[in-house]
C-alpha cells in the first residue's frame, strides 16, 4: 500500500496568488537599496559537481519517548497480552501494567495472571477471573494515557477466552476461542460473549474524550482471557495513519530501524532479536524497553516487528536499513556483555537470516515465514548496519568477524560500520584508521551537539579524502539547543539546515543521513529534541521536521560548484547548488542565521519557484505545537532576476528554470 505523490507533495501550502506574486517582484529585484550583506555566488557549469545518491535523505526509527507502543502501533490497550509485568513472579493484578480490578453491582472475583496450557508458550502469561459475586467483575484499562476513539470511526475488538471448570484447586480448561467484531464508535459500545460482556465508555474524570475499557464476567464462574486487542480499521501497513503520513511527506529514501541503543539492550536477556518480533502477534515475546525509565512501566510487544518495519518501508517508498547486534550489548551501560570472537558466527548467522527473511524465496527457511505473514515477495533488502554506536577494538573484532562471513555469502549487500558515539577522538580516529573500503561500505557518523558545532561543521566534510575510504552515513545527528531546554525551535533547525548544505554539497562522500530521534509523545520523553510530536489524537511537524522534508523533496540529481565572496570563516550564512536533471531546473538551497536580510547575487535567470522556511512572527526560537504551528514552508512563484533578498533566520529553496 504506497501513499501518493499528491499526498506526499500536498504538505507543503502554496501561496501562488495574484497578491503574494505582485509582492514578490520587490522580493527578486537587485537595487541599490536592498538591506544588508550582499553575496556574490557564482555557478560552475553542469559538469563541475557530482551525482548526488538518491539514498541521500532518510529517517531514523527507535522505540524511545513511546514511538511504537502508544505511538505508531495503534493499539488502544495498554499490556494487550497481560505479557508485561515488573518482576516475572508477579501473578496478581495491583493496579499496575495497564490493568486494574473492576468490580459493579456486588460483583466480586480473584483477579490472577496464570500461565497454564497458553495460546502460545512465548506469550504464557494471561488473565484468569474467578468471579464469585452476583454482578459484574474483571478488569478495566486506561490504554496509553487513554484509550482515543472517534465517534463515526471503525475499530476492531478481539480477545481469546475459555471458561475452566473449579473445584476447590482443581479445574479443567476449556479450549480457547476467539471474539472478533468490528464495530462503529459511539457514546457507549458493549459487547457480549458467554458470561460476560465488554464495555467501551467514556472516561468521566476526562475532558477531552478519553475512554477505558473493561472486561467483565457476570456470576460465579471462571474465565481466562488473552491475547486483547483494541484496533482503529483506518490505517496504512497496519501503523497509525497520521504518522506514517508524515513520514511519507518527507519522501525518505530510507528508514533505518529499529534504533540506536535499542538495537543492544543492556544484556543478553533482552538484547533485540528480530526472528522474535516475526509471525503471529501471539508468539513475539515482549521485552522491557530499553528506554523504560524514567517512566515505567513500558514494554515492546513487538506489534510493531520486523515485518512490519519492511511493511511501512514499502508503503512510504522507502529502502529499508536494518541494524544488527554485533555480539555485543549496549557499551553506554557498565559493564557491556559481548560473546567470545570464536562464537561470533552465531550473531553472523542472525543475520544472514535476516537477508533470507528479506530476500528468500518461499521454500527457504525464513523466506517461507514471510510469505506465511501475506508476503511472497521479497521485500529487496540491500544494506544492514551491524553494530550500533560501537568503539574500540572489543567491537572492531567482532564487526570484521560477521562483516567477513556475511560478505561471503552476500557481496551484493551492502554493509555499514560504526564510528563510535561521537564526531571526534580517539575512538573516532580508530574506527576509521581500522576500517576500510573493504571491510565497511559506509561508516555511521553519530553528532548530538550545540549550534555553535553545526555552524562550525557545515564544511566538515570539505576535505574529507575522495577515494579509498567507506562513505559518510550520517546516522544519527541533532542539534542541541541547551540554552533553551533542547527545544524543537528554528535556531535548532537552522544550524542543523546548516550542516547539511554540507552534506549535500558532499554527497561524494556522504551518501547517506537521517535525523534522530524521529518520534515523542507528549508527557512520554526520555530524550529531547525530537522530529515529531504528538498525542492520542494529533501529531504536528517541528521545524526540524520542515528542514528535512526541504532537503529532501528538493535534492537535486546532481551538484554544481561555485565560487562566492564569503569569509572562509563565515558562520552565518550557508548554501548548496545542484541540478534537477528531471525539470532542467537549478536547486540553490540558502541558510541565512543573521538577525537581517541577505542579498544574494547570482549568474543566473529564468522563472522560479521559491520555498521558504521562517518564523512570520520573526526570531528564530519559534516552536510548533498542537495547538500551533507557525514554522512552515510557504511557497511563492515568480521571476528570478540575478538576485534574492533573503529573510533573516531562514531556510529558502530557490528552483531556478532555465530560460
Amino acid at each position: 500500500m504506497g501513499l501518493s505523490d499528491a499526498a506526499i507533495y500536498g504538505k507543503i501550502p502554496s501561496m501562488n496568488t495574484p497578491k503574494t506574486l505582485a509582492a514578490l517582484a520587490a522580493t527578486f529585484a537587485l537595487s541599490a537599496s536592498c538591506l544588508g550583506e550582499q553575496i556574490e555566488i557564482t555557478l560552475g557549469d553542469l559538469q563541475s559537481g557530482h551525482e548526488v545518491p538518491k539514498s541521500l535523505w532518510g529517517i531514523f526509527f527507535e522505540d524511545i519517548n513511546w514511538a511504537a507502543d502508544g505511538g505508531i502501533y495503534p493499539e488502544q490497550l495498554m499490556n494487550a497480552g497481560f505479557d508485561w509485568g515488573q518482576a516475572d513472579h508477579e501473578k496478581w493484578i495491583c493496579n499496575i501494567d495497564g490493568w486494574e480490578p473492576d468490580f459493579r453491582n456486588g460483583g466480586m472475583a480473584r483477579l490472577s495472571f496464570q500461565y497454564g496450557a497458553p495460546v502460545h508458550p512465548n506469550t504464557a502469561k494471561h488473565l484468569r477471573i474467578e468471579s464469585f459475586g452476583a454482578g459484574l467483575a474483571g478488569v478495566r484499562n486506561r490504554g496509553y494515557d487513554g484509550i482515543f476513539l472517534e465517534d463515526g470511526k471503525n475499530y476492531t475488538l478481539s480477545f481469546k477466552w475459555r471458561e475452566i471448570e473449579l473445584d476447590g484447586i482443581d479445574y479443567k480448561l476449556g479450549d480457547w476461542t476467539e471474539f472478533e467484531t468490528v464495530f462503529t464508535a459511539d457514546e457507549k459500545n458493549v459487547f457480549d460473549f458467554p458470561f460476560g460482556q465488554v464495555r467501551i465508555y467514556r472516561d468521566e474524570q476526562a475532558k477531552d474524550g478519553r475512554r477505558m475499557l473493561s472486561i467483565l464476567v457476570k456470576g460465579r464462574r471462571a474465565v481466562e482471557f488473552d491475547c486483547t486487542s483494541l484496533m482503529p480499521c483506518d490505517t496504512i501497513a497496519g501503523l497509525r495513519r497520521d504518522l506514517v503520513e508524515k513520514l511519507a511527506a518527507l519522501k525518505p529514501a530510507f528508514v533505518r530501524f529499529p534504533g540506536g541503543c535499542i538495537v543492544e539492550e543492556g544484556d543478553f536477556q533482552h538484547w533485540y532479536d528480530w526472528r522474535r518480533t516475526v509471525g503471529p502477534k501471539e508468539r513475539r515475546e515482549c521485552i522491557l524497553n530499553r528506554w523504560a525509565y524514567p517512566t515505567p512501566p513500558y514494554w515492546e510487544t513487538f506489534g510493531l516487528g520486523y515485518y512490519e518495519y519492511f511493511l511501512l518501508c514499502e508503503a512510504i517508498g522507502a529502502e529499508p536499513l536494518p541494524i544488527c547486534l554485533a555480539g555485543i550489548t549496549c557499551q553506554f551501560q557498565k559493564p557491556a556483555q559481548f560473546v567470545a570472537i570464536e562464537d561470533i558466527d552465531y550473531f553472523a548467522q542472525v543475520a544472514l537470516d535476516l537477508i533470507e527473511f528479506a530476500n528468500g524465496d518461499v521454500t527457504t527457511k525464513w523466506g517461507k515465514v514471510r510469505a506465511d505473514m501475506g508476503h511472497p515477495a521479497p521485500f529487496n533488502l540491500k544494506r544492514i548496519g551491524i553494530g550500533n554506536e560501537n568503539w574500540d577494538e572489543v567491537f572492531l573484532d567482532r564487526y570484521e568477524a560477521i562483516q567477513k562471513i556475511v560478505k561471503a555469502k552476500h557481496p551484493e549487500i551492502i554493509i555499514v560500520g560504526s564510528s563510535g558515539p561521537g564526531p571526534d577522538g580517539s575512538s573516532f580516529d580508530k574506527a576509521w584508521a581500522r576500517l576500510t573500503d573493504k571491510t565497511a561500505d559506509l561508516m555511521d557518523e553519530h553528532y548530538y551537539r550545540d549550534p555553535e558545532w553545526f555552524l562550525s561543521s557545515a564544511r566538515r566534510y570539505d576535505n574529507y579524502a575522495r577515494e579509498g575510504k567507506p562513505k559518510v552515513y550520517a546516522g544519527e545527528y541533532a542539534c542541541h539547543d541547551t540554552e533553551h531546554g533542547k527545544a524543537n525551535n528554528l535556531k535548532s533547525a537552522l544550524c542543523e539546515a546548516a550542516a547539511m548544505t554540507g552534506f549535500e554539497r558532499n554527497s561524494d562522500v556522504v551518501e547517506m543521513a537521517s535525523y534522530a530521534p524521529l518520534f515523542a509523545r507528549y508527557g512520554h520523553t526520555q530524550w529531547h529534541p525530537n522530529l515529531i510530536w504528538f498525542d492520542g489524537t494529533k501529531s504536528v511537524a517541528t521545524p526540524n521536521y520542515y528542514v528535512q522534508q526541504l532537503f529532501s523533496l528538493h535534492r537535486p540529481s546532481r551538484t554544481i560548484k561555485a565560487t562566492d565572496n564569503l569569509a572562509k570563516d563565515d558562520k552565518s550564512f550557508f548554501y548548496c547548488a545542484g541540478h534537477d536533471d528531471a525539470t532542467g531546473e537549478t536547486v540553490l538551497k540558502f541558510v541565512n542565521v543573521k538577525d537581517e536580510p541577505v542579498t544574494v547575487k547570482a549568474n543566473l535567470k529564468g522563472k522560479a519557484r521559491i520555498i521558504t522556511l521562517r518564523d512570520p512572527r520573526g526570531g528564530w526560537l519559534g516552536v510548533n505545537n498542537l495547538e500551533s504551528a507557525p514554522v512552515e514552508p510557504t511557497e511563492t512563484a515568480g521571476e528570478f532576476d540575478g538576485g534574492i533578498s533573503l529573510e533573516p533566520y531562514s531556510l529558502t529553496v530557490v528552483r531556478v528554470a532555465a530560460k
